[in-house]
């Protein structure tokens, strides 16, 4: 009797944990794919709702400036008032946001239901990388965790081709009426399954919840979308150095500094926004050239991403099994030099290159090196971290990559402004790129190399 009671627990523990697994990357997935929908709708967004440049840039600066801005602040209401409520009202409010932006007759309601998505998009993705913390350990933890990371290259790759064959065969609209459902049976299965931490008591750190979303957002508008940029950059530093000191002396920080005392942990910050800056300008920059160049459709421009897609999945499928024999360190260094590698290729690409040596060629490195770089990236980034501070780990390592994001490819944009050769304003892009995976590539062996130079210090003393 006492064994089959022992059985069971085991398959309880086991279902409870592949729904965790499941809800994870189902929310990192809807996220990842709603950026890439909107960008393949934008035009025809724009005409149905007869918006102007300013307002259709809002569409997507009020969702990419709102979930960079409130990342901090979500990652910290996980850890102060429950994984699972945060995780269930972050679905509430996406589904909203999303069905909002689905009926939405005009463009203040289309930009105020995006500002809601992107509250909900803030705190899901941190609370989803937290109850992969809570729920595993070990190896298992780090193949969970190497899920994750995939999921980021292959949403956006899929939300390419999804987005370009809704643009083509349905409507916008339901690029985002479909994110409704999906949302639906998340919330039951998360109801249902997931387990209510304990509330403890905190004081909230209120003035580094202000500074927080205020100093994050002024950079992330600073990068993306602000006329007056010094202005607002200066403004967001500013922000962000008083948030420091205020964390100083917060009983429950928001932004505990005590999750920077890691070298590594600060390199993997700064490498993952290096590492999504090149691949999020790459996206945008690649996707305009085949539409250009190649005059491919919408949908023909989403399955040309396809090479990149099955090579990000098969790089993280092995992961796993990588990082238990080799460790974080050395297979990150790996993927970051695969990526190199593509986007070295890439820059010889011309207008009269064909797709399949010019693009999709270049594509299989930076695929399975993005595949292989991700997931130690996040291991690193969340390494030795308290439990209850899992959640502002989390927010910091999903922060990274959001500021990475808005950084690349406002970057690219800049260098190529007034360029109007498709081929010469990708070559800049690509080169961009190629110089913030150099960057991220130097700053993660930075450790390592200086670890060897003590090594060979004290052996030649020893000598």
């Amino acid at each position: 009797m006492f064994e089959c009671i022992k059985e069971n627990r085991k398959c309880n523990e086991r279902t409870v944990k592949s729904i965790a697994l499941f809800l994870v990357l189902s929310s990192y997935f809807i996220t990842a794919i709603d950026g890439s929908i909107v960008i393949t709708g934008l035009k025809r967004i724009a005409e149905d709702l007869q918006l102007s440049s300013v307002s259709l840039s809002w569409v997507q600066n009020a969702y990419v400036l709102v979930f960079g801005g409130f990342m901090l602040l979500g990652g910290r209401l996980g850890d102060t008032l429950g994984r699972k409520r945060m995780f269930n009202l972050s679905l509430m409010l996406f589904g909203f946001g999303s069905l909002g932006a689905g009926v939405a007759p005009s463009a203040g309601i289309m930009i105020a239901a995006r500002f809601v998505q992107g509250v909900g998009a803030a705190v899901m993705a941190p609370a989803a990388l937290a109850l992969i913390m809570d729920y595993f350990e070990g190896e298992k933890r780090t193949k969970a965790v190497a899920w994750y990371g995939s999921i980021s290259g292959i949403g956006l790759c899929f939300g390419l081709i999804i987005g370009g064959a809704v643009t083509t065969y349905l409507t916008w609209r339901d690029g985002f009426l479909i994110n409704v459902p999906i949302v639906g049976v998340m919330l039951f299965l998360s109801v249902k399954y997931l387990l209510n931490a304990d509330l403890t008591k905190h004081r909230f750190d209120i003035i580094g919840t202000l500074l927080s979303v205020a100093g994050v957002f002024c950079v992330i508008y600073a990068i993306d979308g602000a006329s007056a940029v010094a202005l607002w950059l200066v403004s967001g530093i500013v922000l962000l150095t008083l948030l420091v000191h205020a964390e100083q002396k917060a009983p429950m920080p928001i932004m505990p500094l005590s999750l920077f005392h890691s070298r590594t942990r600060r390199n993997a910050y700064v490498a993952r926004a290096l590492l999504i800056a090149a691949l999020m300008g790459y996206n945008f920059f690649i996707s305009e050239f085949m539409q250009d160049a190649f005059h491919f459709t919408p949908l023909l421009t989403g399955l040309a991403f396809l090479p990149m897609t099955i090579t990000t999945f098969l790089g993280a499928v092995e992961v796993p099994k990588l990082v238990h024999k080799y460790g974080n360190k050395k297979i990150l260094y790996v993927g970051l030099s695969l990526v190199l590698l593509g986007f070295f290729l890439l820059l010889s690409l011309t207008v009269g290159k064909s797709y399949l040596y010019g693009i999709a060629f270049p594509m299989l490195f930076i695929g399975i090196g993005q595949g292989l770089a991700m997931s130690p990236l996040t291991n690193l980034g969340i390494e030795d971290v308290d439990k209850r501070d899992s959640g502002a780990a989390s927010g910091l390592v999903n922060a990274s990559h959001q500021i990475g994001g808005a950084l690349g490819l406002s970057l690219m944009t800049a260098a190529s402004n007034g360029v109007v050769d498709a081929g010469m304003r990708c070559h800049i892009g690509m080169a961009v790129a190629l110089v913030c995976i150099i960057l991220a590539l130097g700053i993660s062996a930075f450790p390592s190399m200086r670890y060897l130079y003590t090594l060979k210090a004290g052996g030649s003393k020893h000598r």
